[in-house]
């Protein structure tokens, strides 16, 4: 009896320090660093292609998790009674997300801003806390949920409810839902704006049969421009993409199939210095995309247009160039 008592006591005290220190530290620390670089890139892949396809405003659903991702460690800090369903259940949100993202090949899980981290080592962490809040958090007297919680204790976790989404709606500059920092500044032109939610997602269906000049992230792109002639493509490619060089090379770099825009991809802070692939397309016309934006695109991208009207837009490889026309 005794020793069941005891490793029952220990089973507890494990639980109240997975509960009321650990989690709640391992939250805060995933908050913070999405504070420190707020940027729509650092979500999850699952998230920006589920969102993204509802077309759900990405920066909207960044700073929400920051907001619950706090508003959860003052409730398990300050709160013992709701410390382990809460953190159950926001575990349980993110389980499901990283495995999506394990699906879809991600090579970080978008859980600590720009701090990378593959999925599956985050799996494994996340895993292991939740069975542990699960296992050891039932062993602790001070844990158990009870109807009747103390006042004093829930209207302070109140007030941490509302700081939190104070901070995390105002994450990046913009305070509940406002533009971006650098939203309303111009492109090196001076003439034209950024994106005001600070990142682009293209809707590649709606762009088949406009004007390229209709196209919205024509409006952004720096440096030679479309010729409107019979037929001409618009290749999209980023510096230290593989795919993108060997689509050059099998189909850009002797004899291309038309007049040909190459728009360089950067990311948010700037061009990548490692991994550089040659440039293998020396006919190709030079233009570029401006930095301090998340451009969600998918390189390399070639679009064919014809009189200066898209026909086709596609995520292309050098095996499966489907816009080319032959």
């Amino acid at each position: 009896m005794g020793g069941d008592q005891s490793s029952s006591s220990i089973n507890g005290v494990i639980g109240v320090v997975l509960a009321r220190i650990i989690v709640p530290l391992y939250f805060a620390f995933g908050a913070v660093l999405k504070i420190a670089d707020t940027s729509a890139s650092h979500l999850p892949v699952a998230l920006v292609k589920w969102m993204g396809a509802l077309d759900i405003n990405l920066m909207y659903v960044f700073r929400l998790s920051i907001a619950v991702e706090l508003l959860v460690v003052g409730v398990m800090v300050l709160v013992p009674r709701l410390a382990r369903p809460v953190g159950l259940f926001l575990m349980g949100i993110f389980l499901p997300v990283i495995i999506g993202d394990l699906a879809l090949g991600a090579s970080s899980c978008g859980c600590f801003g720009g701090v990378q981290v593959p999925p599956w080592v985050t799996l494994v962490i996340d895993g292991g806390l939740f069975l542990g809040l699960w296992w050891f958090g039932r062993h602790a007297q001070s844990l158990a949920y009870k109807k009747e919680l103390p006042t004093l204790q829930l209207v302070v976790a109140g007030l941490w409810v509302v700081a939190s989404f104070m901070i995390g709606f105002s994450a990046g500059g913009a305070a509940f839902g406002g533009a971006e920092p650098g939203g309303n500044s111009s492109a090196e032109s001076g003439s034209v704006s950024l994106p005001a939610d600070g990142y682009h997602m293209p809707d590649y269906e709606a762009w088949i049969g406009s004007s390229w000049d209709d196209v919205p992230i024509s409006t952004w792109i720096t440096g030679e421009e479309v010729l409107g002639t019979a037929v001409e493509y618009v290749m999209f490619y980023r510096k230290d993409c593989e795919h993108c060089h060997e689509l050059m090379e099998a189909w850009f770099a002797d004899e291309p199939p038309g007049p040909t825009l190459a728009v360089s991809v950067p990311e948010r802070g700037g061009y990548p210095t490692e991994n550089l692939q040659a440039f293998a397309c020396d006919s190709c016309r030079l233009a570029e995309l401006p930095l301090g934006v998340d451009w969600f695109l998918q390189t390399p991208i070639l679009a064919r247009l014809r009189d200066g009207v898209v026909e086709c837009v596609a995520e292309v490889t050098a095996s499966d160039p489907q816009c080319i026309e032959f």
